[in-house]
């Protein structure tokens, strides 16, 4: 080979040509791959996530397996989470005075799961019982230690409050099986009232709950600070009635505007301490007194339900009428259930406001079955103990077991001939021809219509439905060894496909007042003092007499 002689066994500099296409075929491939990918992403913490979800457990402290994740919550929780900032996102309570109430023989049952679930993230909070205790940093204030006038008679309750101060060890040993402390909580209402004023006067909302009771605080601070006006006497919460009284209920929460809060307690401290007492002595409820006090001023109650809901996540009614509203509270609510909905609301994959509805995904969906020995689901709305006009064919025959029962919400809307059904003797045949039915209607309808029965219950020849569909609680085999809850399942999900998405967004309520000093309700007082009037004067002129003194008319009470 010559000095001038190119040197033909040299590599080349490049790959072949069609190598190099292969390869930037392959590089443009995953590219556009990569980017539809990220336009399919609505989220843009996907990826973020994803890390959490996938690696970071391994490398940074905090983050945990969710326990919440499981088979059916993959699209509603997230698998892992950082649990070491609670309080990230939390809302601002500064102009809301978060007041919790409860009693010397549960607090040590409750207060401690309040305390490391969503209280620790509100940075002013007052706590009120019937003694003074100490959790951690968080103090418990006696709202009864200034009422001893009333505390020495040999009254249950004040038995039980006696004991609990003179006890020198662990509240259980002194009081456990002590009756009385329902009683004597009703004394702390108005005490709480003024107690609260004297130590935080001056903020635009007062929420009151219970060491029962769980608070979405998310929802219900923008609520109040968004949809409700706190320079106008509100008092609001979940109703309930005590001899035609409408009342905030005590566990479910309720909220009162500072405005409202001044001129109830100038109120109160005109009352003579021997009067209150005596009034908290003969009613069943503080907070049913309470309301009769509010009343005094010229004020009812506003509704919000199911906003504040009185009801927890197993005992919900999920229904059309209660599903796409945000949730405020929850009440009766165990230590174990109240983390729960604290780790739900920390590791939820939606960020919008929490409504009735992902409660039913995170916690019911995933553990419902066709059908449970030995359970109550709270089906209660019609019940069918014997075969009466007006019932179709397989309601007629729906008190003779549970799998009878069973059949009603499955038949509902199927026009069963009764021949037909008849003729079939056997629950299989039975089963079969009516899932029959119900599958070809599911093929010619492309959206279904109202439903009346998703839930059913089968217990001592009596068989009851209901057009909600609640999760329940087991019974005990000895009282009801029958009992038999069941759910249709696929009615409930499609009902969930064609009516459950919320499409038109988050229900906020508008509550409604519920009082004789409603708008409504004024002005037919107004009428009706009119027409006595009127009446009177009739009478009179019969005599010959007239009204002495004449007033300007009856003016209607705002």
């Amino acid at each position: 080979m010559g000095v001038h002689e190119p040197a033909r066994f040299l590599a080349p500099a490049f790959p072949p040509r069609s190598i190099r296409t292969i390869l930037l075929s392959f590089v443009g491939t995953c590219f556009f791959f990569s980017f539809y990918r990220l336009s399919r992403i609505p989220d843009a913490g996907y990826y973020p996530q994803y890390i959490y979800d996938h690696i970071a457990n391994y490398f940074e402290p905090g983050v945990y397996n969710n326990t919440l994740y499981q088979n059916g919550t993959e699209a509603t929780v997230h698998a892992h989470w950082n649990f070491s900032q609670p309080c990230h996102g939390f809302p601002n309570t500064d102009d809301i005075m978060v007041v919790m109430k409860t009693g010397a023989t549960e607090s040590f049952d409750k207060m401690p799961t309040q305390l490391l679930t969503s209280m620790q993230c509100i940075p002013d909070s007052l706590l009120f019982s019937d003694l003074e205790q100490q959790i951690g940093k968080y103090h418990i204030y006696n709202v009864l230690d200034r009422v001893q006038d009333i505390l020495s008679s040999d009254r249950a309750e004040f038995l039980l409050y006696q004991a609990q101060q003179d006890c020198p060890i662990s509240q259980k040993e002194c009081t456990t099986g002590m009756p009385g402390g329902w009683d004597l909580d009703k004394y702390k209402f108005l005490n709480m009232i003024l107690r609260t004023w004297e130590m935080r006067p001056g903020k635009k909302w007062y929420v009151f709950v219970e060491a029962d009771t769980y608070v979405v605080w998310s929802n219900l601070v923008t609520w109040l600070n968004t949809r409700m006006d706190a320079t106008r006497d509100i008092y609001v919460g979940g109703i309930a009635f005590l001899n035609n009284l409408p009342f905030a209920h005590g566990g479910t929460g309720y909220a009162i505007s500072g405005v409202l809060l001044e001129r109830l307690v100038a109120h109160v401290k005109e009352i003579p301490t021997k009067e209150l007492n005596a009034l908290a002595m003969n009613t069943c409820c503080g907070d049913a007194l309470l309301a009769d006090v509010i009343d005094k001023l010229g004020v009812s109650v506003l509704r919000a339900s199911p906003m504040f809901n009185g009801e927890k996540p197993n005992t919900l009614p999920f229904s059309p009428r209660d599903w796409c509203q945000p949730l405020f509270t929850l009440h009766h609510m165990n230590s174990e259930e109240i983390s729960g909905v604290w780790q739900y609301e920390q590791t939820r994959t939606k960020r919008d406001p929490m409504q009735l509805r992902d409660l039913y995904h995170a916690f019911v969906a995933p553990n419902m079955v066709p059908r449970r020995p030995r359970w109550n689901n709270l089906a209660e709305q019609r019940c069918l103990a014997k075969p009466e006009d007006g019932q179709n064919i397989v309601e007629k025959h729906a008190h003779e077991s549970a799998e009878a029962c069973s059949r009603v919400c499955l038949a509902e809307g199927l026009n069963v001939d009764a021949e037909a059904y008849e003729r079939l003797k056997s629950d299989d045949e039975r089963d079969w021809y009516l899932r029959q039915r119900y599958r070809r209607q599911l093929a010619t309808k492309r959206v279904s219509g109202p439903r009346t029965c998703f839930t059913w219950r089968y217990r001592d020849g009596k068989c009851c439905t209901s057009d909600s569909f609640r999760m329940g609680y087991p019974v005990s085999a000895k009282k009801e060894p029958d009992a038999t809850s069941g759910w249709f399942i696929e009615g409930i999900e499609r009902w969930i496909k064609d009516h459950g998405q919320c499409t038109g967004g988050t229900q906020w309520v508008t509550p409604v007042c519920v009082g004789k000093w409603c708008p409504e309700e004024a002005e037919k007082r107004k009428k009706q003092m009119e027409q006595d009037t009127k009446t009177r004067e009739e009478m009179l002129k019969k005599f010959g007499l007239t009204l002495g003194n004449p007033a300007d008319g009856p003016q209607a009470l705002q």
